[in-house]
């Protein structure tokens, strides 16, 4: 099963990941998406699996509405990752 990093939440108008506004640009589906749960109550939600790709690199990440229509996003937590 993967695990996945909560990264925060957004009304929609700017979100950083890896220095990138998410909002800024344009989000290429990956076809995929998995089960996360909100950090606040542990609900569970489908999310689908995004890539962002610049001249300076790539990040992919999951992306999803919570029920209070805020964006919530999350990356996938490898085995050699620090969070600090």
């Amino acid at each position: 099963m993967k695990k996945y990093i909560f990264l925060g939440r957004s009304d929609g108008n700017k979100f950083c990941i890896k220095g990138l506004d998410a909002f800024s640009h344009k989000w290429q589906s990956q076809g995929e998406c998995d089960i996360v749960l909100d950090p606040e109550d542990k609900t569970p939600y489908s999310f689908s699996k995004y890539r962002i790709i610049t001249e300076s690199g790539e990040i992919e990440f999951l992306a999803g509405k919570f029920r209070d229509d805020m964006w919530g996003f999350y990356c996938e937590q490898n085995e050699d990752d620090f969070l600090f």
